[in-house]
């Protein structure tokens, strides 16, 4: 049976040592001093016969991980196996564990890999899920939130106390910082360390970093979404762009709102957008620019950039009740110029 280092045993003695002199000091009669000592002594033998069965748990958890022998210092060994015993938790082992074949196989130096073992032994349980929650959240697309932003103030907004000591708690371990950048807001944005993500990265296999691990629901993901909110355009758009897509194989669906981008994400949007001008004729006619976009604009929430664009009169769009003449040639023109944008850049991107 694995014994532990002399070191960490005498620790245990002097700890033993100190709690029994101070019992001894305090006045009190000779019953209650025999039963100090007892307690101390049962607490010392408990306590000692937990950090051995850690132990054997953390060398015999590494032997399952690795099939080969893992190189690591004396040192950062002796380092990881005091974290250990002494640490509070013992649902941390598993962690320790991971930590210690993953620092073992990196090209970490010294002082990074003692980083790692000091942030693991000073981050309780609940801190290291409201990491890993924090970093799902910042990183995936969760679904009931249109930015990453959103779903990541859900989180640090919190005011529970454990909520406010783990976002403290990986601030002041270097894992996470404020983003000054842009307007100041009453729940502030945070950006997350490299050293955050390789920590994780450390301790927890990829499968246990997505959302699914923690029974979140992702987006569903599209090709392209057209957006058919403004009802004076409805007609030709958007059903002959969303036959000739799905035609192409493209996964392609129409939502009454940009709302949609909460539940849904896609590599392309297609909506028009409403104006009003000068033509070449010098003549004022309001028109609709039937877009291809790909961003989101963080500050309003909308739609921005336009990928390409097709610029149709108005009453090109669709008949008026008492126009037996309506000509729907521009529109379809127009229409399968974006179809083409869209199916050339999709093809692209495969």
């Amino acid at each position: 049976m694995a014994t532990l280092p002399k070191n960490v045993m005498q620790h245990r003695k002097v700890l033993k040592e100190t709690g029994l002199a101070f019992a001894k000091s305090i006045p009190l009669v000779g019953p209650h001093i025999e039963a100090a000592e007892k307690m101390f002594t049962l607490f010392s033998e408990i306590n000692a016969t937990t950090c051995r069965d850690r132990f054997n748990r953390y060398i015999m958890g590494i032997g399952e991980i690795c099939d080969d022998e893992i190189d690591i210092s004396r040192e950062h060994f002796s380092a990881l196996v005091k974290k250990l015993v002494l640490d509070d938790e013992d649902k941390k082992t598993e962690y320790y564990i991971r930590l210690t074949v993953s620092l073992a196989r990196s090209s970490l130096n010294d002082d990074e890999r003692l980083l790692f073992i000091h942030v693991l032994s000073e981050l309780t349980c609940s801190d290291i899920d409201y990491a890993r929650k924090l970093y799902i959240a910042t990183n995936a697309t969760i679904k009931g939130f249109k930015t990453s932003a959103s779903a990541q103030a859900s989180i640090t907004s919190q005011k529970k106390a454990l909520s406010l000591r783990s976002l403290n708690k990986l601030i002041s371990s270097g894992l996470v910082y404020e983003d000054r950048t842009g307007e100041i807001k009453a729940n502030p944005g945070y950006k997350l360390t490299s050293d955050l993500e390789r920590l994780l990265g450390f301790i927890f296999h990829n499968d246990d970093l997505q959302p699914t691990a923690l029974s979140i629901e992702s987006k569903e993901e599209y090709d392209v979404i057209i957006i058919d909110s403004d009802k004076i355009y409805r007609g030709s758009y958007p059903n002959i762009l969303y036959r000739q897509l799905r035609a192409a194989g493209v996964k392609v669906c129409i939502e009454k709102s940009e709302d949609c981008i909460a539940d849904k994400l896609a590599k392309f949007f297609i909506s028009v957008q409403q104006g009003s001008g000068l033509n070449g004729l010098g003549e004022w006619i309001n028109y609709g620019d039937i877009c291809v976009l790909k961003h989101l604009d963080k500050s309003t929430n909308r739609f921005y950039e336009s990928e390409f664009r097709e610029t149709v009169d108005r009453e090109h769009f669709s008949p008026r009740d008492d126009d037996s003449s309506f000509d729907a040639s521009k529109l379809n023109t127009a229409l399968n110029k974006v179809a083409a944008f869209v199916l050339g850049r999709l093809s692209l991107s495969i």
